[in-house]
């Protein structure tokens, strides 16, 4: 039996372990959120790990010992786009949970139903494909092109998610975990697509691996890490200021006088104390600086100059001090729900910064507002 094989079957069963467990615990802990975020987690690891246990059989029940199958095999594809469609349920559900629709689901998965019809009608007609040569001899034939043309169509699905509208007050992921996700699933796609094409034997073993990670990460950070938002999010201020402050079109990289450092300290406090900028969890000094129309190196020099600290340490002073408010006007307040309505989106982060600024933690504070 070679080793190839053994590992792969090991790799297999890693990903069919993790993958069912992570769904285990996921569908325990459904009722804890508000949306449908953890379910179809739930379901992308449920499949995931059903997959690899049917492989698992598959192979010990055979005499074959060989996971390697026919490059493009109709099969086989079907079920890897399936799964990847299924990955991408997950951050819709995170990004905008209203999104997902009837009829966007039913344009969501109609490849799999071109392909399960494309199986259909040509039955047990399709051309052997042996070898990546054999692609390209074939390759207008149509179930051959039928095969490609569903293959590389789950690439274009890793990036659906960035092109959703991303609305702060209903998102309880950050920009930078969206991009996180799309890119961990282009990577778990690229590799499917190269594998349907070529049947590395690495690849097999490399695949298993890559699924079992993304799922473990993604299982932690949903139960670990992220923030939820509460059944009826309350109603945030809009980023973009009512009456529109003047703009420059580009603005002078000279330096500024007193005067114009001035009228950007009073901008930074208008967005800052006036439209509560600090509210939306991507805010950057980049995109400070946009709204302020003025370069980053000012803007960072004044806020220095008046605040004493960085802009960091700014936005968390405002954040932390409006969950501070919040417990002070409602001792009985979900934590979760004052972190989220503060503009956090990790929990990890929103606790570290309400105790090195206050001194205590969050819990450690609201049970002294009860005490009171």
């Amino acid at each position: 039996m070679e080793t190839s094989y053994l590992v792969a079957l090991v790799v297999t069963a890693i990903e069919m372990a993790v993958c069912l467990v992570n769904a285990r615990q996921l569908w325990r802990l459904r009722e804890l959120c508000f949306d449908r975020s953890r379910r179809m987690l739930t379901l992308g690891n449920a499949l995931s790990g059903l997959f690899a246990l049917s492989v698992l059989v598959f192979n010990l029940l055979s005499n074959k010992h060989q996971l390697f199958t026919p490059v493009l095999n109709p099969w086989i594809v079907w079920c890897y786009m399936v799964m990847n469609i299924v990955m991408t349920l997950y951050p819709i559900s995170v990004i905008q949970p209203e999104w997902l629709s009837t009829r966007r689901s039913f344009f969501l998965f109609l490849p799999t139903l071109i392909l399960g019809l494309g199986c259909l009608l040509f039955g047990g007609r399709w051309t052997p494909l042996a070898t990546p040569a054999d692609i390209w001899a074939h390759v207008w034939a149509p179930d051959v092109l039928l095969r490609l043309v569903t293959l590389f169509i789950m690439l274009p699905y890793c990036f659906l998610i960035l092109q959703l509208p991303h609305n702060y007050k209903s998102r309880s992921a950050s920009f930078w975990w969206i991009l996180n996700y799309s890119s961990g699933l282009f990577i778990i796609c690229t590799v499917h697509v190269v594998l349907m094409l070529t049947n590395l034997h690495w690849l097999i073993i490399i695949l298993p691996l890559l699924v079992s990670a993304f799922y473990l990460l993604s299982t932690e950070y949903e139960l670990e890490e992220r923030i939820l938002p509460c059944p009826q999010p309350e109603e945030l201020p809009s980023v973009t200021p009512s009456t529109p402050l003047p703009e420059t079109e580009e603005p002078t990289p000279q330096p500024e006088p007193e005067t114009v450092e001035t009228d950007l300290w009073d901008r930074v406090c208008y967005f800052m104390d006036q439209e509560k900028v600090w509210k939306d969890p991507d805010l950057t000094l980049v995109s400070l600086s946009r709204l302020c129309t003025t370069y980053i190196t000012y803007l960072n020099r004044i806020i220095r100059e008046k605040t004493g600290s960085g802009f960091k340490e700014m936005v968390n002073k405002k954040r932390v001090a409006d969950v501070v408010t919040q417990l002070e006007q409602n001792a009985d307040m979900d934590l979760q729900a004052a972190f989220f309505n503060a503009g956090y989106r990790s929990r990890t982060t929103a606790w570290r910064n309400f105790k090195e600024i206050t001194g205590q933690s969050p819990a450690e504070y609201k049970q002294g507002l009860k005490k009171n």
